[in-house]
């Protein structure tokens, strides 16, 4: 998958890539056929410090102003960056588009987010609602990012603490519905529930950002509170992460 998603990037019609892979601790021969088939592809080898870690590191690898991501078992679909860069150059600073998921669990494809009715401007109340959006369909400036210091260090959440600091700050551009991005949900994924515990470290990780950014009110706190309740006694039925959301949207709690 590694190497399918590297040469997704290098599909991308657009000059002047810089591609860095962080190898986070793996323990088979992704980084002797990264370095056979990508040779020019600069690597950077860490001992397992989880997503948000291994994505900082690369963004202190790089030397670009634009910054994208692409998980390991992602691909970019054509001409993903150049629709990322045109929302850019409209004036944002953060641009994201649709990912389509081909969930191998349930054996169903959804979007993300949710029927490409993605949001435009303003996203902070919404995505205390749900996270509407994947890493790898994001691209923004090193501005924005050095801003919110990065993704935060959490075992998991850490793409949606990323996503809410950053819309506390900063308007996000819309790429459209048709997606830029194909994102694979299976039994080694991170939204694949092997601890269902997961969930709440997660509502527990926001609920900790809340605490101390100045846009959140006791109404957004108290949300999570009754969310973490109602999660905790139902977490037993949900295999994924997206199992959860519908479960939420089903009995109208987001």
């Amino acid at each position: 998958m590694v190497l399918e998603a590297i040469e997704s990037i290098r599909q991308q019609q657009c000059a002047d890539l810089e591609i860095i892979v962080v190898d986070d601790g793996s323990t088979d021969h992704t980084r002797a056929e990264i370095k056979s088939m990508f040779p020019g592809i600069r690597l950077v080898r860490l001992d397992g410090v989880g997503p948000g870690s291994a994505r900082n590191a690369g963004v202190d690898a790089s030397s670009g102003d634009i910054l994208m991501f692409l998980d390991s078992d992602d691909l970019w679909l054509e001409n993903h960056v150049q629709q990322l860069v045109d929302v850019l150059k409209r004036g944002f600073q953060v641009a994201y588009g649709t990912t389509k998921t081909s969930d191998e669990i349930n054996g169903r494809d959804f979007l993300i987010p949710d029927k490409s009715e993605g949001l435009e401007g303003d996203c902070f109340e919404a995505l205390l609602r749900w996270c509407f959006l994947v890493p790898s369909s994001i691209a923004l400036s090193r501005k924005a990012f050095m801003a919110v210091g990065g993704f935060d260090t959490a075992a998991c959440g850490e793409d949606w603490i990323f996503f809410l600091k950053l819309s506390a700050r900063f308007p996000f551009g819309y790429a459209g519905p048709t997606p830029l991005t194909l994102r694979k949900l299976h039994k080694g994924s991170l939204c694949f529930l092997s601890d269902k515990k997961k969930l709440l470290a997660i509502i527990n990780q926001v609920f900790s950002v809340l605490e101390n950014e100045p846009r959140a009110t006791a109404a957004h706190r108290n949300h999570f509170s009754r969310l973490y309740d109602w999660t905790a006694a139902n977490m037993d039925q949900w295999s994924t992460v997206q199992d959860w959301y519908l479960q939420m949207l089903r009995e109208k709690i987001i």
